[in-house]
């Protein structure tokens, strides 16, 4: 199904822009289909180019204003898309003119440390807003029949408002990387496939984004820091990503069966956040010491 909608967004801008738009609606409902969206934004712009990718977005935008304008929501629209399929487009950008997943990805993690760095430049204090916020949702809950006590929702809104700007920033990218891999995987089944599995078992950063990512992990762990803490987040994330890569490389490499890998996920997802700080810091290892090149030396001789 979604490839058949795939093949369909990428017969014009037009088209495109209607299920684009469609499916950012929809995920106001369904939350997953955003990616959806966004792979279908990304789709165009590596497939048809940026003038096919500007057009299909406009359009897109000109037809949100029109529905929001009798829905008295016109902001909508424009912050959805400001939120989600601006970040993946610009990494869908990278990746047509670099040719490289990896850098790609990296701009991803740039901008998801510089909207952290900007929310710690334009709210005055951002732990504090959300503080406010996890208050004003847990009232909403209580009003509707929840038994949450003050002292709880207090203790536990002053807690996660420290990091959570952190984690909107890493979660938006997430959600950005799915979406162009999403996007890949169509036009590698579409125009050359098995193109994405080699791209995505080399993903690496390089050496200068490994001494960075290493450099904030390491200041936000000895430093009583919370804009540290928010980046290091969004580091630890990143770096996961590059971890799967390494564990999905050297499965290959070695012919494991496909279940080692499920139990991989089912371990990220089941022991989350801690598993995501363990694949987080493989990946960070991987950059110093390359795992898949040093296991492919190993088994030439």
């Amino acid at each position: 199904m979604w490839q058949a909608l795939a093949a369909y967004a990428v017969r014009g801008p037009t088209q495109a822009a209607l299920l684009a738009f469609s499916t950012l609606l929809l995920s106001l409902v369904l939350p997953p289909l955003v990616v959806i969206s966004n792979a279908i934004v990304a789709l165009v712009w590596l497939r048809l180019g940026p003038v096919s990718g500007l057009v299909s977005i406009t359009v897109a935008l000109v037809l949100g204003t029109i529905i929001a304008s009798f829905s008295g929501m016109m902001a909508v629209p424009a912050v959805l898309m400001i939120f989600y399929w601006l970040p993946v487009v610009l990494m869908a950008a990278v990746l047509r003119e670099t040719v490289s997943l990896s850098l790609a990805i990296l701009f991803g993690v740039v901008l998801a440390l510089v909207g952290v760095l900007v929310a710690y430049l334009v709210l005055a204090d951002p732990s504090e807003s959300w503080q406010s916020a996890l208050q004003a949702v847990s009232e909403i809950t209580k009003k509707s029949g929840g038994t949450v006590e003050d002292e709880k929702v207090a203790a536990w809104s002053a807690h996660a408002g420290r990091w959570m700007t952190g984690f909107c920033a890493a979660t938006l990218f997430v959600i950005a990387v799915v979406s162009l891999l999403l996007a890949r995987v169509w036009q590698a089944r579409m125009f050359n496939p098995g193109g994405l599995q080699k791209e995505f078992h080399g993903l690496r950063y390089g050496l200068v984004a490994g001494a960075v990512g290493s450099s904030i992990v390491l200041a936000a762990a000895f430093l009583n820091s919370e804009l540290l803490t928010n980046l290091a987040i969004v580091v630890v994330v990143a770096f996961a990503l590059q971890g799967l890569a390494v564990l999905h490389a050297l499965a290959a490499q070695l012919k494991m069966h496909p279940l080692a890998m499920v139990a991989v996920y089912g371990f990220l997802l089941v022991l989350a956040p801690t598993s995501i700080k363990v694949i987080g810091l493989l990946g960070l290892a991987d950059t110093w010491l390359d795992f898949r090149s040093r296991l492919s030396v190993i088994k030439k001789d």
